[in-house]
């Protein structure tokens, strides 16, 4: 059987290991537009500040791919997909063909039509290649600003703060992380950007950039604030590279369409990663879950469907993590609960210790969760969301600082303790 998968970062690479722990006869081409050895999105920022080492960025031996038997192409992106004679043509010109195909081409940064590209200075941190085009800038640069306030932006902000520039964030929403955490939350993370000097202007929007022939110089927002800055990383969240099936069949609301196996609307082709939609456990919905977590069990899932080992995907939870001034932040699933959909929430916070614990109920059953600056019990929430049990016994201690394996010993007898471990 001919194996072609498109991508090569966390669901990619984790569909080939799933192959290969059970079929060492099928053919696997991998296509990749970089042409870098495998590395961790998720460390990109830790690079960027020096926390870690460029090659603390790899999550796999150089010669994995020698040793799965995977005939890969480097700097070669996939341009046409023909679902009827099961082949993909390349930029190269080269044509591959398939009896399985894996799309796990990600995503795309988006970047606002108003922000000029290409201009020295401006930035996105989506790849290796983006954060090494960063850290040349970061030499020449005293000031820098961050468009955007989600995680990606925060951990820029984080980062570059770290590298000695005088850090600004511009946030067109009221809060930073309004997608992630609540308000109270939000607060708290504001407070210690505040504290490490970053400066964050909410409800603005740059309108214009500054530049001295292509090098940037300033941003001007709407509020008539002129910032001065030799470097701008534009955050504004990503899209799926859903490029290649724009020209097919193949179904897509937000990303492309799948099944629990992971399949698309053609049964031969699969899709799983940032550019794949899927079923989210804690809203009970489909939605694009674009976290390297679930883009490894998707491509995990999606290797075995393909070589016939049918396995169904339980579902996504969507879940972030980040740290701010050495105080850890944890949040998973519906962390903002609509008004009027049955939704409980309890919540702790303990301001002078930096602590705030929330979690969101429906049905007795955990939808959502954030804990910050204690974050111990971060693993058996999640076992018990995606579980989907009820708590309803001991759902009046889940915020406690004793909450843990022992509570649930209690509640649920010692025998079933070791489904809530490795989830």
């Amino acid at each position: 059987m001919k194996i072609l998968i498109i991508g090569a970062s966390a669901a990619g690479t984790a569909a080939i290991e799933s192959i290969r722990r059970y079929d060492q006869e099928s053919s696997i081409v991998q296509l990749s537009d970089e042409r870098h050895q495998l590395y961790s999105r998720c460390l990109l920022s830790y690079y960027l500040s020096d926390s870690i080492p460029r090659e603390g960025l790899q999550y796999r031996d150089p010669g994995f791919h020698s040793q799965m038997r995977v005939e890969l192409h480097e700097g070669t992106r996939a341009v046409h997909l023909d679902t009827d004679r099961q082949c993909v043509t390349c930029d190269d010109g080269s044509v591959h063909e398939f009896d399985k195909l894996l799309i796990a081409t990600g995503s795309l940064a988006k970047f606002p039509a108003y922000i000029p590209q290409g201009m020295e200075g401006v930035n996105v941190l989506r790849t290796l290649d983006d954060v090494e085009m960063i850290r040349t800038n970061v030499r020449r640069a005293r000031r820098a600003v961050v468009l955007g306030g989600g995680l990606i932006g925060m951990k820029a902000a984080v980062a570059l703060n770290e590298c000695g520039l005088v850090t600004s964030v511009v946030v067109r929403s009221s809060r930073v992380l309004s997608q992630m955490i609540d308000q109270e939350a939000s607060h708290f993370v504001t407070e210690r950007l505040g504290a490490s000097s970053i400066e964050v202007f909410f409800k603005t929007d740059i309108t214009e950039v500054e530049s001295r022939g292509n090098t940037l110089e300033a941003v001007r927002t709407d509020s008539g604030q002129r910032i001065p800055c030799e470097l701008l990383v534009v955050a504004k969240g990503v899209q799926p590279n859903t490029d290649l099936i724009a020209d097919t069949d193949i179904r897509k609301r937000w990303g492309i369409e799948t099944n629990a196996h992971m399949q698309t609307s053609r049964e031969n082709i699969y899709a799983a990663g940032d550019v794949a939609e899927t079923f989210d456990i804690t809203t009970g919905r489909h939605a694009v879950s674009a976290l390297w977590t679930c883009a490894v069990q998707q491509g995990h899932l999606a290797g075995l469907n393909m070589i016939g080992r049918g396995k169904a995907y339980d579902g996504a939870v969507l879940m972030n993590s980040l740290s701010i001034g050495g105080i850890p932040l944890i949040s998973y699933g519906v962390t903002n609960p609509p008004e009027g959909e049955g939704y409980q929430v309890i919540t702790r916070e303990q301001g002078r210790a930096g602590v705030y614990k929330k979690i969101v109920l429906k049905e007795h059953r955990i939808r959502g969760i954030i804990l910050l600056g204690r974050i111990d019990n971060a693993g058996v929430l999640l076992s018990l969301i995606q579980r989907r049990e009820d708590v309803s016994s001991f759902e009046d201690r889940l915020v406690s600082d004793q909450f843990g394996y022992g509570t649930l010993v209690g509640s649920v007898g010692a025998p079933d303790l070791a489904r809530y471990h490795n989830p």
